[in-house]
């Protein structure tokens, strides 16, 4: 009779260790990460809509992160770099063969990227389960453009200052859903995949055949893109 209780114990014991071996193997430090993405705008109101990104591939090892999108059919390629081992915000445009490079210091972020300088960032006890990873919700509220939104983040996925560079760098997780503005165009981007995997050190180098540009040449090769 006393053997039961004892057996009870055990199970309880391993039960819970698997839990807890679960929630560790989900908080991977390096991999990549898949978003898709959807435009607050109509290709009616804007044509060039058609032509944006579908979506973005991420990739990160501790505190290094790249993003990566590509449009109109392979005819330009954004890349957006975080080196743990610097302070630059690194944007890549590489428009068929020409190759270009601008570094931004921390504050100012990545090129294009719309600041959020007023937001006003909700956190609450809302969860909500993504790609079997536990997320945690926020409200984003821009007074200044009447406009909220909702965001979920987890920190089931271990990357160090994950939203540093970006207008969520006070979100304390790796965004799942979240609404942005990246050269004047609004985008929501919802994670699709997340893989773990092996990252080269190299991904977060900038290649030797990229020019590096001023922000105002930056701004004009932009502006004739679109």
């Amino acid at each position: 009779m006393c053997r039961f209780p004892k057996l009870i114990l055990i199970l309880s014991v391993i039960f819970l260790q698997s839990c807890q071996i679960k929630k560790d193997d989900k908080a991977i430090s390096q991999g990549t990460m898949k978003y898709s993405i959807t435009y607050l705008e109509d290709e009616g109101s804007n044509p060039i809509i058609s032509l944006m990104p579908s979506h973005l591939k991420m990739s990160f090892k501790n505190s290094s992160v790249l993003m990566e999108v590509e449009g109109w059919m392979g005819v330009f390629k954004t890349s957006f770099i975080k080196n743990g081992e610097s302070n630059e915000a690194i944007t890549l445009l590489k428009m068929l063969n020409k190759k270009y490079c601008y570094r931004s210091e921390g504050a100012e972020g990545y090129y294009g990227f719309s600041a959020y300088g007023n937001a006003e960032i909700t956190f609450d006890g809302e969860i909500k389960d993504i790609l079997n990873y536990s997320c945690k919700h926020a409200k984003v509220s821009l007074p200044e453009k009447d406009l909220s939104f909702d965001v979920f983040y987890t920190e089931e996925i271990s990357i160090e200052n994950p939203n540093e560079f970006t207008p969520y760098d006070k979100i304390p997780g790796v965004l799942m859903e979240f609404q942005i503005e990246i050269n004047g165009i609004s985008m929501c981007l919802n994670a699709s995949e997340v893989l773990e995997t092996e990252i080269s050190d190299e991904v977060f180098q900038v290649p030797h055949d990229f020019e590096d540009v001023p922000r105002e040449e930056l701004e004009k090769i932009f502006s004739s893109l679109i």
